[in-house]
């Protein structure tokens, strides 16, 4: 009996026990953080990326120059070259591509009655999604046929959704894309930048700009909202817009402060005009107006 009790193993301390149990817990934690990392970083933006490589295989996209390919009108009066996606899923209402970016995507709208962020984090298929979709503003009464057709996407770390627009402060990057393509269901557009302007949310940062207006009261009142759009553009570009003009707008989050927003304003190319911009003539605004100086 002596000799067993003698060869029986100490029992551990209370701090052993507690610097073993801690060990293990930051095992547990290191392990965890690793997994969400990998996740976050690599799994879902390759998920991501899949999907946008297999919706973009379905529709034919186009160059800026080709504005009359698959113009074919279905018995619904849409285009035919959008049978396939709208198959999938009606709430295509169209297809934005800006030359040069990531930015090749669906556009969407939910059903009428519906939330109209239900596409904020769901992709074109409905599925729960982080990245979302790029969807229509609620202020789009008239869907694509607004005045002022408003598109919402996110701000993506790894560059994807509406995280490209970003670049539109850059002279140069306006320079070398200063034409957007939007077709929506009805008809393809071809679109002229026309100004990019930053945008605060939150009265505590100065009054707001109302940017999201889909329809206006008269020719007078959009000519007047576009007007106050130039003077906050941060590049003066030679796109002139008048009151018979369609704009479209790309908004997404910006982060130089809490709910900023960068937004890029475009107005369709008239029938019979050039898509070509003087880009030449484009220059800096030395003077724009920012959040919180009106």
């Amino acid at each position: 009996m002596a000799l067993k009790h003698a060869m029986a193993k100490p029992k551990k301390s209370w701090k052993e026990r507690l610097r073993i149990f801690l060990l293990v817990l930051c095992s547990v934690v290191f392990v965890v953080s690793a997994g969400m990392l990998v996740y976050y970083l690599l799994w879902e933006p390759y998920q991501h990326n899949q999907k946008s490589v297999e919706i973009q295989q379905i529709y034919p996209t186009r160059g800026v120059e080709d504005t009359t390919s698959s113009e074919e009108v279905n018995s619904e009066g849409t285009l035919s070259k959008f049978d396939e996606l709208r198959a999938l899923n009606p709430d295509i209402k169209g297809w934005i591509t800006v030359p040069n970016t990531p930015i090749d995507y669906p556009v969407l709208q939910s059903a009428e009655g519906e939330d109209p962020e239900f596409y904020l984090y769901r992709d074109y298929l409905k599925n729960d999604d982080r990245y979302g979709s790029i969807f229509l503003d609620a202020s789009c009464v008239n869907g694509v046929n607004s005045k002022n057709v408003i598109l919402h996407g996110h701000n993506m770390n790894d560059g994807s959704q509406f995280a490209a627009i970003l670049k539109y402060g850059d002279l140069e990057f306006y320079k070398q894309n200063p034409v957007i393509i939007f077709d929506d269901i009805y008809r393809s557009g071809t679109w002229k930048v026309f100004a990019v302007i930053k945008v605060n949310t939150l009265a505590s940062q100065g009054t707001p700009f109302p940017y999201l207006q889909g329809e206006f009261a008269s020719e007078e009142s959009f000519l007047e909202y576009v007007e106050q759009v130039r003077s906050r553009s941060l590049i003066d570009c030679p796109v002139e817009v008048e009151g018979s003009d369609q704009i479209l707008t790309l908004s997404t989050c910006s982060y130089e402060q809490e709910n900023y927003r960068t937004v890029v304003y475009a107005r369709r190319v008239r029938e019979g005009e050039s898509s070509t911009v003087d880009i030449a003539q484009a220059e800096v605004n030395p003077d724009p107006v920012m959040p919180g100086d009106n």
